[in-house]
């Protein structure tokens, strides 16, 4: 009879991928660091990687990695095997979408976050083990709340 299953977890700092190097992946990826996790960041454009503090780059706090995070060679890149977390915080729901399932399903991360912004989707991926969070509510909220006061 087999024991129970392992969990992938870690007490204390993290080691996340963050895929998108956009002003929310950037700005998530130094509050990580600061916080002592271990970051790694993959983006396509080796200018999107500015966006990170300099310190941050050399002193290794944040590992910028140039690849496409819908790509199972890229994503092993960053080492996603041995990630606690996965976050896809690129401006594109599909690429998110896709990415938070390799993550998830492939490579069996233990949390994955995607940005997708359509609410009906993201219903759909909270239901099978992926935190989908969006801007859309959030703005919604916001803009009613000025009008309303």
């Amino acid at each position: 009879m087999a024991g129970p299953m392992l969990q992938h977890t870690r007490v204390g700092p993290k080691r996340v991928v963050i895929a998108g190097c956009t002003t929310v992946g950037a700005s998530v990826a130094v509050a990580l660091s600061d916080k002592g996790h271990s970051v790694h960041v993959l983006d396509e454009a080796m200018e999107s990687f500015e966006r990170l503090p300099e310190s941050k780059r050399e002193s290794g706090a944040i590992v910028p990695v140039l690849g496409d995070w819908t790509l199972q060679r890229d994503l092993l890149k960053v080492s996603i095997r041995d990630a606690d977390v996965f976050m896809a915080l690129s401006a594109s729901d599909t690429r998110n979408a896709l990415a938070s399932e390799i993550a998830h399903n492939v490579f069996q991360v233990p949390t994955v976050v995607g940005r997708i912004d359509d609410p009906s989707i993201q219903a759909t991926y909270n239901e099978i083990g992926i935190t989908a969070i969006g801007s859309a509510q959030v703005i919604a909220n916001m803009a009613v709340e000025a009008v309303l006061g």
